[in-house]
């Protein structure tokens, strides 16, 4: 029985960088959680990815077999895999937040999608200096700048900041409200922020922002 306490051990040192990253991947983007053996398929591509990494700067790797069974020994101590695959995760993230990659390869043809989760995730990515609108289920309208916003369309809340609550014909002549960061409508009392959730928003309609001729023109 010692044999496979080692062997379980040498298991999960070897497979330590690739569950490190995959935490740490997920922990700084947006992505919802994966099936348990999807983590584990991730896990086990950041290992090898981690462990070619290490192969290349020391020159040396071996997964080696032992008396007819697997015997997983690295020789790569936690203090050189360890901060390398925090180094591939922080790494990742940041292009996955960018959509690095594949704006790299849409123009290419290889394909047409985009690294975010979702397309409400890359709408909010594509619109970050934007006042937005809420269409409410109840009928009702909400003027504002999205302090805070869901990475997801199900679940999750707005803050607005700068907000107003707004009839049917204002949004219809909302080009008024198409300036850059405006004082706050209304005088008393301040309103400093309102916390909307997401279930009970029907649209989102971001406001562009006018090129300042056409503001003092208007």
């Amino acid at each position: 029985m010692n044999w496979i306490a080692e062997d379980a051990i040498n298991l999960l040192m070897f497979l330590a960088p690739g569950l490190v990253a995959v935490g740490i991947f997920r922990s700084l983007t947006s992505y919802p959680p994966p099936s348990l053996f999807d983590q584990v398929v991730q896990a086990l591509i950041f290992t090898i990815v981690v462990h070619v990494a290490c192969w290349g700067i020391i020159d040396k790797f071996e997964i080696g077999a032992d008396e007819g069974r697997i015997s997983w020994t690295t020789p790569y101590p936690p203090y050189i895999t360890l901060p390398l695959a925090t180094l591939l995760a922080i790494f990742l993230a940041a292009t996955y937040g960018r959509d690095t990659f594949h704006k790299l390869l849409r123009p290419l043809g290889v394909t047409r999608e985009s690294s975010f989760p979702s397309e409400w995730y890359s709408a909010f990515h594509k619109h970050p200096n934007c006042y937005v609108i809420l269409y409410l289920i109840n009928e009702r309208y909400v003027y504002g700048w999205p302090e805070e916003w869901p990475s997801q369309s199900d679940k999750g809340h707005f803050r607005l900041s700068e907000y107003a609550w707004l009839t049917r014909e204002e949004v219809d002549e909302a080009v008024i409200f198409m300036y850059p960061k405006q004082e706050p409508l209304g005088q008393f009392p301040y309103r400093e922020s309102i916390l909307i959730p997401v279930s009970e928003v029907g649209i989102v309609e971001f406001m562009g922002v006018l090129p300042e001729d056409e503001n003092e023109g208007i």
